[in-house]
C-alpha cells in the first residue's frame, strides 16, 4: 500500500515490551526504533511487515556525542584534552559505520544522524550523509532531518548581530527555516523531517515535551510541508496532522505509562489515532 501523502502514526519502540503491545492492532502504522537497540528487536521489527524507520538515537551518549573528537594541546606548560567537532573525514566514516549498521536490518527509511539545536551543522551533515549514501545500492529511503526547533523556540531580533544569532538577512525564523528546508530539498532529499520540537520538561517521566501548541503545529506544517514531524504523535495533534498527511512518530505518549491506566482504562489510546 502507498503511503506517501497520508497520515501515517508511527510507533517509537527500544525495547521487546513495547513491540508486543503493538501486535494486536489493526490498521496501518509503522514502527521507529533506534540503530542502538537489540539486534533481535531490530530484527522483529523488520518480520512485522509494517513500515520500518530507524535513527541515531539523537538523545543517546550525550556524554561523548559521535560528532566530537577529543584533541591535545600544549598549553601553560601542559598538555591539555579537548573536544571538538570532529574532522569531515571522521564524519564521513562515523556516517558511513551508520548506514552500513542499518543496511543489516533492512528497514523502509533511516533518519539522517542530525545535532540537536544546531539547524546548520544538521545540514552539513546531511549533505555528507546524502553522498555516502549513494556510495553504494541501498534498500531504503533517507529522510533528511531539519532541526527547527532550535530556531522557532530562541528566535530574537537583535539590532546589532550577536556571535551566536541568526545571519541577520533573515527576519523571522520563517524565512529562515525555508531557506533551510529548500536547502535539504536541493541536496536531493525527498522526505523531509522536522526534528528538535521536543522541550525539556522534568515533570514528564521522559523529561520532554513538544514544544508547540496544536495551532503552532498547524500554521508551521501549512507552509514547511514536511513528510514527518518527530516526537509529533498525540491524540490532542492528529487532528492537525491527518489535514496535513504527515507522518509522525511517539515519544513518552500516554500508553507506555501505567499511571495511565486508570484515567484511560475504557479507551484504546493505540486503536485511537490509527481511526
Amino acid at each position: 500500500m502507498n503511503f506517501e501523502h497520508k497520515f501515517l502514526p508511527v510507533f517509537s519502540v527500544d525495547w521487546l515490551g513495547l513491540l508486543n503491545r503493538l501486535k494486536n492492532l489493526e490498521g496501518n502504522y509503522g514502527i521507529l526504533a533506534p540503530i542502538s537497540s537489540n539486534k533481535s528487536l531490530l530484527t522483529n521489527i523488520r518480520d512485522m511487515g509494517k513500515l520500518f524507520f530507524i535513527d541515531s538515537g539523537i538523545f543517546g551518549n550525550q556524554d561523548c556525542p559521535w560528532y566530537y573528537e577529543m584533541h591535545s594541546e600544549y598549553l601553560d606548560k601542559r598538555w591539555v584534552r579537548k573536544r571538538k567537532f570532529a574532522s569531515e573525514e571522521n564524519l564521513r566514516l562515523k556516517v558511513r559505520e551508520y548506514l552500513e549498521h542499518c543496511d543489516q536490518f533492512l528497514p523502509n527509511f533511516v533518519f539522517t544522524q542530525d545535532i540537536f539545536g544546531e539547524p546548520l551543522l544538521s545540514l552539513y551533515l546531511a549533505r555528507l550523509t546524502w553522498q555516502e549514501y549513494w556510495k553504494k545500492p541501498r534498500n531504503y529511503t533517507l529522510i533528511g532531518v531539519v532541526q527547527v526547533g532550535y530556531s522557532i523556540y530562541n528566535w530574537q531580533q537583535n539590532l546589532v548581530p550577536q556571535l551566536n544569532s541568526f545571519p541577520p538577512h533573515y527576519y523571522s525564523p520563517k524565512s529562515f527555516l525555508a531557506s533551510l528546508i529548500s536547502a535539504y530539498r536541493e541536496i536531493g532529499y525527498d522526505y523531509i523531517a522536522l526534528g528538535g520540537l521536543l522541550k525539556v520538561d522534568k515533570t514528564r517521566t521522559t523529561g520532554l515535551k513538544f514544544g508547540l501548541s496544536t495551532q503552532e503545529l498547524d500554521e508551521l506544517l501549512a507552509w514547511s510541508r514536511p513528510e514527518f514531524v518527530l516526537g509529533g504523535l498525540a491524540l490532542t495533534r492528529a487532528e492537525v496532522l491527518k489535514k496535513h498527511n504527515v507522518w509522525a512518530d511517539s515519544t513518552g505518549w500516554l500508553w507506555w505509562n501505567e499511571k495511565y491506566d486508570t484515567k484511560f482504562r475504557d479507551r484504546n489510546a493505540f486503536q485511537e489515532v490509527l481511526m
